[in-house]
């Protein structure tokens, strides 16, 4: 996946980490019950959105293994990663989310809401589709700030697309399906009540939020539910100018860096995979 060459300016400091939802509204539904978390660095976001209601997954350790209940609820999970810009508007500030990964096809309408800093919440207003949203920010996610995409062994990005993104102690690994969409997808189109085995590839696509450990971190909420609760170990190689070294699980692997903001050093700080800003410049 080619980044964009133009990312616009970074968005404003008040914007950056990780946002908690604890209301939707629209014309027709009113939901508090959706597990959403919204990760945002100075120009990259992902998004994860867990429907409630999840069917046990025990013994579950890929799709092959999923009833048709477990599917029925995979398809009904959402998310996306990409990039920010934040827009100055006459009472409020325009946000528009660009999605470069998105557990769905394309959306119909850009991605887009009017924003306002109440002094508890964020609130979120549809610009292009009428909805309401109340955003949390979580505390110790604000300070220290890494967006990064792999890379093959050729220098190149690697297929299919993974990107880590670090906000203070959370993180989000976002890995994109190793299919293209069937033919005549139409933007606005979701995935559908059932995926066919031979397109149930398509689920294939991860979006895991955690909290950083002293030995990477701990996957909270992942679209492959078999993943939640599992460690991840990080350890962190060489540093270079645009590039990191870094073994996850054991397998040394080379990220691209798109964005890398030091934390303040605090005594008792956390290492780990957000640790690894602080050996930065």
């Amino acid at each position: 996946m080619t980044i964009p060459v133009k990312l616009g300016a970074p968005v404003p400091a008040r914007y950056r980490g990780v946002w908690q939802r604890s209301l939707l509204e629209t014309p027709r539904m009113r939901d508090i019950d959706t597990t959403v978390f919204w990760l945002q660095t100075g120009r990259w976001h992902a998004d994860i959105r867990i429907p409630a209601g999840r069917p046990d997954f025990s013994g579950v350790y890929a799709f092959a293994d999923c009833n048709e209940q477990q599917l029925d609820w995979l398809v009904r999970q959402h998310g996306f990663a990409g990039v920010t810009q934040v827009d100055a508007a006459r009472s409020h500030e325009i946000c528009r989310w660009r999605h470069l990964l998105d557990y769905h096809p394309a959306r119909a309408k850009p991605d887009a809401g009017l924003m306002h800093f109440e002094p508890a919440f964020l609130t979120e207003t549809g610009l292009y589709t009428p909805y309401l949203e109340h955003w949390h920010l979580l505390p110790d996610s604000h300070d220290g700030f890494a967006a990064l995409q792999l890379l093959n062994v050729d220098g190149a990005p690697a297929t299919p697309a993974r990107f880590l993104l670090v906000a203070g102690s959370y993180v989000m690994h976002i890995k994109n399906r190793c299919v293209d969409w069937p033919a005549g997808m139409t933007p606005g189109t979701l995935l559908t009540a059932r995926v066919a085995s031979e397109h149930m590839a398509l689920l294939d696509f991860e979006i895991s939020f955690g909290c950083r450990t002293a030995d990477g971190w701990d996957i909270l909420h992942s679209t492959l539910p078999w993943r939640a609760g599992q460690p991840v170990s990080v350890r962190l190689g060489s540093v270079r100018e645009d590039c990191v070294d870094l073994t996850i699980d054991g397998v040394s692997q080379r990220w691209k860096i798109l964005e890398w903001s030091a934390p303040l050093v605090r005594s008792g700080r956390r290492a780990g995979c957000g640790g690894m800003l602080c050996a930065v410049k």
